[in-house]
């Protein structure tokens, strides 16, 4: 769905449109699970993050006021709920990414062949890997989710590429 799209539905959501919020939430459904999923490592637990997340779209949608900021704001919402999670769980290491924590059966391919490489990454730098390829979105969009700025975000996706980078050529030197 393109962005222009996106907009039209969320603007149509925001008068009270059910089938346009119903859209959006097909839309979004997929890959916000798999964001939660790469941080909780439970199917059942991301899956109910993100109702949590839509639950409180439905109720806040009419609040906002620049619908191009849609999806972070999303994503904004669904980090937090994480992290409410997180700490309701007691789990300080919430954010420790690891093969046999990784509950796996919801992930795309691609993801579970780089999860061995992102687990070796600071959790910031992580992160921002997480949403901009794993949950394409843009460089603003990430910063907006994270509350930092558009040339941090350069700059972690610029060290964590080099450091993925390193850590792939020196897989490949081993017998």
């Amino acid at each position: 769905m393109k962005i222009e799209q996106v907009e039209v539905l969320v603007l149509a959501a925001q008068e009270g449109k059910r089938d346009a919020l119903e859209l959006l939430y097909r839309h979004f459904f997929t890959p916000m699970k798999r964001y939660a999923l790469i941080r909780v490592h439970q199917t059942t637990t991301a899956e109910d993050l993100v109702q949590n997340v839509w639950l409180k779209v439905g109720r806040r949608l009419q609040f906002m006021q620049d619908v191009r900021v849609f999806r972070s704001w999303l994503y904004k919402a669904l980090r937090w709920e994480i992290i409410d999670w997180a700490r309701q769980q007691r789990n300080a290491n919430f954010e420790e990414l690891n093969e046999s924590s990784l509950f796996t059966e919801d992930l795309r391919p691609e993801v579970l062949d780089v999860a061995p490489l992102l687990a070796g990454l600071k959790p910031n730098e992580r992160e921002v890997i997480e949403l901009f390829y794993l949950s394409e979105l843009s460089v603003n969009e990430t910063a907006l989710v994270l509350s930092i700025a558009p040339g941090t975000v350069k700059s972690r996706l610029h060290s964590a590429r080099e450091e993925l980078r390193h850590r792939y050529l020196n897989e490949g030197d081993k017998p």
